[in-house]
């Protein structure tokens, strides 16, 4: 059952007005930021621990949302296969006739410099234009598939394992599918050359998203390089060759032209010696002994030369190359790449570091006021309380949540302010009391309709009166309809009592706001407005205005003048500092901060309880959700059902029936 408040005679009742001026309530502000605790700074770690506490839902939200995206970009990266085959570098002398094992190893470097040659650009370029003139054969390769990739042993001859190639690349392609040679960048990146250890093995790995192009690849290297070994060792026996065969041409001639340069001298010295010429015989003689030693190392030259002919001839029939296959590539069956799955949990700890500092920086970056210390000591007012939020979830509006939940927190909040601002005391309390914000949407009007309804059902007399000119929201609060409002009645001269309307089921009165055709300054340029609101507090024990936003409006500062007691709205961590403390040089460039007046009083609306706590303030707005069950208890609680009885002298109503606004 609800209270309404009961009929009452002007005439008899008291008056209730205060005088404007109000020191007490300076003195009461300037003693609570006198007498707030000073805050001591907590150690950083501790601060930092708080931070996250306070954020753990962005902290994890970041970790978990980076380790989805992490997992989901692994999961779409193709997996990378890596193929290995292998060639052995013979001993330096050995044939490689299956007698390498008992000769001496090779020495570091040949084995390098066969490393080094695989790797080399020009042998990287032969590969790729073999892969680019003859697809087919790559095609056919990945094509086949069941054949034995088993490696020859060590002692199988060059002719089986190069056999065996065909076998070791049988690899199943997809029907249909484009083959791609790989370019001399894929072979850079991708290729890796090594030596086994300390053995005279080499190892060719080359990796791809296709297990069987990596081996096929992997192949097609080694035996280009195997057989070029082969063939340059050829070439260089064939040039060798050819040089031979030039110098024992040259030999032929030079030994016919020393036979005829003999056979001449041997005609001298028989000449000489027919004509009894010693000293002709004597230099005939000298020539001869050196056409014989020319001779003589012609002879020698000669039979080296086709010595050495008779040698490379046979070597072209057997010539080798220095390195043999040891082992062709087979397709691998597992993934060379790391499993997606290995990447979850440093992808968790990297984005909670990532959720972490973000946290802390968006701590940093927060501007909003969260508790009453903070609104005293950036705005110098005293705060009344804090109203918590209501769940969106539920359509009961604001101001029935209150009735039928007495012990909420949302109602102790408005009953706190209307404690604080001493409306169980009429003696001391204001009469008409503003409720404004730094900008809209800041939960003035919910306020406001609560402290009517609330003072109402303690038996006060109270009129909510909606003076927003620019977006009254008052009448959509209450779900009423009016055809006239405050501004019919100050531009249409009519009786206050013919625009107030009843709200029975609430027990208040309400003074609506329809549209404004005109300035709204226009109204604050007589006294009409002045005379309404004086013959209201006449009227009324307490009179709640819903006025507008203090920033940007200009009417919102000449309203704060008229009233008796400005109520500052700050939003739960939504309102900057900034923005409030220039609301507040509002208020005080009307006045509403000098010493003889009643001093502004804050109220901290829109307070998520819980997430208020994880900021261990210590205040009420803490505790109420760490004993939610002792505040929420509400056993043994009964309102009373009273009846209004009738009125025998003249009412509100009927006085301010009578009266009317007197024209500027």
């Amino acid at each position: 059952m609800k209270f309404a408040p009961e009929s009452f005679d002007p005439a008899e009742e008291p008056d209730f007005s205060v005088p404007s001026s109000r020191p007490r309530d300076a003195e009461a502000a300037a003693a609570q930021r006198a007498s707030a605790p000073v805050q001591v700074s907590d150690p950083p770690f501790r601060q930092l621990t708080g931070i996250l506490y306070r954020r753990i839902g962005l902290v994890v939200g970041v970790a978990v949302l980076g380790t989805c995206l992490a997992g989901a970009v692994g999961l779409l990266i193709p997996p990378k296969y890596t193929a290995k085959a292998q060639i052995v570098v013979d001993p330096q002398g050995g044939q490689g006739n299956g007698q390498s094992a008992s000769a001496p190893l090779a020495d570091e470097p040949a084995i390098d410099t066969q490393v080094t040659m695989l790797t080399a650009h020009d042998n990287l370029q032969r590969v790729v234009d073999s892969l680019a003139k003859n697809p087919e054969s790559l095609a056919d390769a990945l094509r086949r598939n069941g054949g034995d990739p088993d490696a020859t042993s060590p002692d199988a001859s060059q002719k089986d394992a190069v056999s065996s190639a065909a076998a070791a690349e049988k690899a199943a392609a997809p029907s249909g599918k484009r083959i791609v040679p790989p370019t001399l960048d894929d072979l850079e990146r991708y290729l890796r050359v090594s030596q086994e250890r300390t053995s005279r093995v080499i190892g060719v790995s080359y990796t791809s998203t296709d297990p069987a192009m990596a081996a096929a690849i992997a192949n097609r290297i080694v035996q280009l390089f195997v057989d070029g070994q082969s063939e340059q060792k050829r070439e260089i026996a064939n040039r060798e060759l050819a040089r031979l065969d030039e110098r024992i041409a040259e030999l032929k001639k030079e030994v016919e032209q020393a036979g005829a340069a003999v056979q001449q001298t041997v005609q001298r010295r028989l000449d000489a010696a027919g004509q009894n010429s010693p000293g002709d015989e004597r230099e005939a003689d000298v020539r001869l002994r050196e056409l014989e030693r020319e001779g003589s190392a012609r002879d020698q030259l000669y039979t080296n030369l086709v010595r050495r002919q008779k040698e490379l001839r046979y070597q072209q029939e057997i010539v080798g190359s220095d390195v043999r296959i040891l082992s062709l590539a087979s397709p691998p069956d597992h993934p060379s790449s790391p499993s997606p799955l290995l990447f979850i949990f440093p992808a968790f700890v990297l984005f909670s570091m990532g959720g972490c500092m973000l946290a802390v920086a968006a701590e940093r970056l927060d501007r909003g006021l969260r508790s009453e210390q903070e609104v005293v000591e950036a705005l110098g007012l005293p705060c009344l309380g804090l109203v918590s939020q209501l769940s969106r979830t539920g359509r009961i509006r604001p101001h029935k949540y209150l009735l039928r939940h007495p012990f909420s927190a949302y109602t102790e909040g408005i009953r706190s302010v209307v404690a604080g601002l001493h409306l169980t005391t009429p003696h001391e309390a204001s009469k008409i009391i503003l409720t404004s914000s730094s900008v809209p949407s800041e939960g003035k009007t919910t306020l406001a309709v609560s402290l009517a309804v609330y003072i109402a059902q303690i038996r006060r007399r109270v009129l909510l009166v909606d003076l927003d000119f620019r977006h009254p929201t008052v009448q959509r609060s209450l779900r009423t309809k009016a055809k006239r409002g405050v501004v019919d009645l100050l531009l249409h001269d009519l009786p206050p009592a013919d625009v107030i309307q009843r709200v029975p089921h609430l027990g208040l009165d309400f003074l609506p706001m329809t549209r404004c055709p005109v300035d709204p300054v226009t109204l604050f340029a007589g006294d009409q407005l002045t005379r309404l609101l004086h013959q209201l507090r006449e009227s009324y024990d307490c009179v709640i205005v819903d006025g507008p936003p203090l920033l940007g409006v200009t009417e919102s500062r000449l309203l704060a003048a008229m009233a008796d007691k400005v109520l500052f709205v700050v939003k739960w961590g939504s309102t900057r500092r900034e923005t409030a403390q220039n609301a507040v040089n509002v208020l005080r460039s009307a006045g509403c901060l000098d010493q003889d007046r009643a001093q502004p009083s804050t109220v901290l609306t829109q307070v998520d309880l819980k997430e208020h706590a994880r900021y261990r303030y210590g205040d009420v707005g803490e505790h109420f959700v760490k004993y939610e069950k002792y505040y929420s208890n509400s056993v043994g609680y009964w309102r009373p059902k009273l009846s209004l009885p009738k009125p025998t002298a003249a009412s509100p109503e009927d006085d301010l029936q009578k009266a009317k606004v007197p024209e500027a």
